[in-house]
């Protein structure tokens, strides 16, 4: 169906390119008398070439301000003489601009076929016209020759540019609404100030008709040179938008898709396409432009078109045309009738992540600039991967952390407790008949020992949500837990904070808080204190946490021999928690005077730098 199409299309257009160009031929056999000299050709010539070569960009074409000179050349000279020049400098413009010659073949066609349309017309029509006044008679003659031309040419036009597999509705007369009825609107009035002032019958002549077609040739430059400025605060105002939506999201897809279909206002394509490599392979995940084009969705190998060489060699290619570049063979749209294409790289720490591919069905589609700005534009979209990449990275570690502190704790609490249970019960079955009175007593001690299990399995699931201390904060969190703890145990607890409290980073509020948890903890299990201090101090230098109780105390190295047989890890937990930090941990104890452990964090503020307490400090 689509080989029917494209044929039908390439037919289509090389009729109405041989029908104009045929007709213009056939009138160039016929004298014609000229109503002006042959100066005057030649400065119409020279200002048409103007306009021509600073179109302003419409859709995904271009128009230009062309119609009034055509007319004129024309009414004072001949319609075939309007469309031999015309033809001349089109394609004199294409040529020094690279562009399609196929399309400009095409544009010409079209053109010739109002032109000549419009022609006859004017000429039908000037018989109802015979009895109005002469001004009134070219006036109408002028609206039936600019109606016939822009219904005939911009009809063709469209109609061909519905069939081709990159048709846009930009490119229409009715999808470049405001511009191209804009334009006609100009050219009318400009053509009927000519009529009203006989700009050709003027004395001056030459001169006149110089000055008097001199502001539209200027007004078309300066058409084209604010659509450039245009554009560029387009581009500049596009990196801002990625730039805010990579703030906004990690999702690469979602950005490469925002990113993809803005660009369209800045560089001109018919399709686009973001390709991640994955396993060597290279998977289309985003596509932008024509839906006739989104036909490749199978993995394309890094041997394989001008994306796959842009994956392997980590280097940006601007291609003018595709059939004579051996790199973009295998290239998945060579059959959409593509002709120039760019890509880059999405390259991170010096690995490709990905491609960006644009293509275009014109040759020399693609500039020097496009190039430098998408490679600009694909940096902004590393950052996006980047940051996904460390997010993933960040997530694995914290969730690799989190296993090991529940191991911990699991082994360290709820492991032993189960162990002391079993052994406890084991023995009672051994000795149910004929020691029954330790068999209770030993039941007791297992009910006790289910109850502190209970209790560490309570914990850690209190541990799966979001920390105290990032939910409630710092201070607040660590008043609950020391109220907590003296109801659970009935030891006396008080919590004080010494010197002026200020805000703290996150990660060194999870570690003060957990340090505390766990240091009460031991206390509840090991100490058998009667009174807890937690004491909170903030100076200058440092921020200092320090848990102090009143029981029988322990010898550091005999604990963490005993925790590293039993495979306890409550005092290893604290200790990496701290050295993450680079902060000092403390334990200072003796038996049977009690301990403290210190928790020692370095901070940088001055003293101007240290602030009241936030309201989440205070809160609660």
């Amino acid at each position: 169906m689509r080989n029917w199409k494209k044929a039908w299309e390439r037919a289509l257009m090389t009729a109405v390119i041989m029908t104009g160009w045929g007709w213009m031929v056939y009138d160039l056999i016929h004298p014609v008398t000229f109503s002006a000299g042959w100066s005057v050709l030649v400065l119409l010539g020279i200002y048409l070439f103007v306009v021509e070569y600073h179109p302003h960009p419409a859709g995904g074409g271009k128009v230009t301000l062309h119609f009034p000179l055509l007319y004129a050349l024309s009414s004072w000279f001949s319609p075939p003489i309007a469309g031999l020049i015309f033809v001349d400098v089109v394609l004199v413009v294409t040529w020094l601009k690279r562009q399609s010659f196929s399309r400009s073949l095409f544009r010409t066609g079209y053109t010739l076929i109002g032109l000549f349309a419009a022609s006859v017309a004017h000429h039908v029509v000037r018989p109802w016209l015979s009895g109005l006044a002469p001004l009134s008679q070219l006036l109408f003659g002028l609206i039936t020759f600019l109606l016939v031309y822009e219904l005939v040419s911009k009809g063709i036009r469209d109609s061909v540019e519905q069939l081709m597999p990159a048709s846009r509705r930009g490119r229409t007369w009715w999808g470049s609404w405001p511009l191209e009825p804009g334009l006609l609107l100009l050219s009318f009035l400009y053509c009927t100030v000519a009529i009203v002032f006989e700009v050709p019958r003027q004395p001056y002549g030459f001169l006149g008709i110089a000055f008097f077609f001199a502001p539209l040739a200027g007004f078309a430059v300066l058409l084209n040179i604010i659509a450039r400025l245009k554009r560029q605060q387009q581009k500049m105002e596009l990196l801002f938008v990625i730039a805010t939506r990579i703030n906004q999201t990690l999702d690469l897809r979602k950005v490469m898709k925002e990113t993809l279909i803005p660009l369209s206002k800045v560089i001109d394509y018919t399709y686009g396409v973001v390709y991640l490599l994955r396993d060597g392979l290279l998977y289309p995940e985003v596509f932008a432009g024509e839906e006739t084009l989104k036909v490749k969705h199978r993995p394309l190998p890094l041997n394989r078109g001008l994306s796959g060489w842009v994956a392997s060699h980590a280097k940006p290619a601007c291609i003018h045309d595709v059939r004579k570049d051996p790199r973009c063979k295998g290239t998945p749209t060579d059959a959409e009738g593509v002709k120039s294409l760019l890509s880059v790289p999405l390259e991170v720490n010096g690995e490709v992540m990905g491609v960006i591919t644009l293509g275009k069905t014109e040759t020399y589609g693609f500039r020097d600039m496009d190039l430098r700005f998408l490679t600009v534009l694909a940096s902004q979209a590393v950052v996006a991967m980047r940051t996904a990449k460390l997010m993933e990275e960040r997530e694995r570690r914290v969730v690799a952390e989190e296993r090991n502190r529940l191991a911990r704790e699991i082994h360290d609490g709820i492991g032993q407790s189960l162990a002391g249970v079993l052994m406890k019960v084991e023995s009672a079955a051994r000795v149910f008949d004929t020691h029954p009175e330790r068999v209770r007593q030993w039941l007791e001690e297992a009910q006790v020992k289910l109850r502190e299990g209970l209790k560490e399995v309570r914990h850690s699931i209190t541990a799966l949500r979001p920390s105290p201390a990032a939910r409630l904060g710092l201070l607040p969190a660590l008043r609950q837990r020391v109220e907590a703890h003296q109801r659970e145990t009935g030891q006396w607890s008080v919590f004080q904070i010494k010197g002026r409290a200020y805000p703290l980073l996150q990660e060194w509020e999870e570690t003060i808080y957990q340090v505390c948890h766990e240091a009460l903890n031991n206390v509840a299990k090991h100490a058998q204190a009667t009174k807890v201090r937690v004491q909170l101090r903030f100076t200058t230098e440092y921020v200092r946490l320090i848990v102090q109780d009143d029981g029988v105390g322990f010898s550091l190295g005999k604990a963490i021999s005993k925790a590293e047989a039993h495979k306890r890890y409550g005092i290893v937990g604290m200790n990496e928690r701290a050295q993450k930090l680079e902060a000092a941990l403390q334990f200072l104890s003796k038996p049977n005077k009690g301990t403290r452990v210190i928790l020692t964090i370095p901070t940088e503020k001055s003293e101007e730098e240290s602030v009241h307490v936030y309201s989440r400090f205070t809160s609660g």
